[in-house]
């Protein structure tokens, strides 16, 4: 079974450097992220300008569905990039990456990129049949937080 590719465009009227750090924050995302249930940072080396790499632990529900997973997440707002990568985990890859870059109209053009695998045939299909929902949740989400955060 193939990948199955996410993607999301908006624009924001905020910073795009205090956007990532917002996306970066993978602490709080149990908050807001509806089907988080949990995160658990493992591993944390601070980055310049507020930046940080290190390895996060999440539980994951949505509908019937339970997983837990590591990544590997780098953060690093001077560059407007928060990147993440499968470290274990029930999938066969997982990568997401978040980029932040100025709008010429003020604010921030902010596009969102998930690729991943499951090992289970079952679970794939399942979370691909709905990826369209899903990528409208996850940027929902995000985009009330930036205007409870940043407005």
């Amino acid at each position: 079974m193939a990948r199955t590719i996410i993607e999301a465009e908006r624009v924001l009227p905020y910073a795009p450097e205090d956007l990532c750090r917002l996306v970066g924050d993978v602490r709080v995302y149990p908050e807001f992220v509806p089907f988080l249930k949990r995160m658990r940072i493992i591993k944390e080396e601070p980055r310049e300008h507020g930046g940080w790499q290190g390895v996060a632990e999440a539980d994951v529900g949505w509908q019937a569905i339970k997983v837990t997973f590591a990544t590997s997440v780098r953060c690093e707002p001077a560059k407007g990039e928060v990147e993440v990568a499968l470290v274990k985990g029930p999938l066969h890859s997982l990568n997401n990456r978040w980029w932040f870059r100025p709008h010429e109209g003020g604010g921030a053009h902010v596009r969102y990129w998930i690729a991943y695998e499951f090992k289970n045939p079952l679970l794939q299909g399942a979370i691909s049949a709905n990826k369209d929902k899903l990528a409208s949740k996850i940027m929902e989400a995000f985009e009330r937080e930036a205007k409870r955060r940043l407005a």
